[in-house]
């Protein structure tokens, strides 16, 4: 099994900054670098997110495989190499994308869901970076939804964390470990 590294923060935290970092640091010889992102740009603001993320990616002094994969990750675990260093960007919006495909009524499968392709993708790369955010506090009005969606967030995150290797809150930019040991 590779290692789970498990990165959560609020918005706007560095936390994709962080992780790219990180991966680039496990990086030791010939092990490929891929970046799957799950983001869909529905609006200015995340068309502008995703433009940041590629434009970041396209300046580093790394080389990234970028895997646009907005739902069902675990249809492409087979195709990724077992040299890989993955980093899946971010398990709040592939979270959001699988349930407003399939309904919020699908809540507790696709939570299951979600978890058992990420450990699938843990089981087979070298290194799986899972990217995530803390909505937990200063959210609007709670509705059932908004509520029901918090819940399946904080349990996959419970859930991740118990089989990480690492567990990282960033707070203010800052790298806060939580669970592991220190990288440096």
């Amino acid at each position: 099994m590779g290692r789970l590294f498990f990165i959560t923060g609020g918005v706007r935290c560095g936390k994709s900054s962080y992780a790219e970092r990180l991966a680039s640091e496990l990086r030791t010889s010939n092990e490929i670098l891929i970046y799957l992102a799950s983001g869909v740009s529905t609006d200015r603001e995340m068309e502008n997110r995703i433009l940041k993320h590629r434009l970041d990616r396209q300046s580093s002094h790394e080389k990234w495989k970028t895997i646009e994969r907005p739902l069902a990750i675990g249809d492409i675990v087979d195709t990724i190499p077992s040299n890989a260093i993955v980093l899946l960007d971010c398990l709040t919006t592939l979270l959001t994308n699988e349930l407003f495909n399939g309904g919020m009524e699908g809540g507790r499968n696709v939570e299951d869901r979600i978890y058992e392709s990420v450990i699938q993708l843990a089981d087979k790369v070298k290194a799986l970076l899972v990217v995530s955010n803390e909505l937990f506090h200063d959210i609007p009005p709670k509705t059932d939804e908004i509520l029901q969606f918090q819940r399946m967030l904080g349990r996959l995150h419970r859930r991740l964390v118990e089989k990480s290797y690492i567990a990282i809150d960033m707070t203010v930019g800052i790298p806060v470990m939580k669970k592991g040991i220190s990288m440096k």
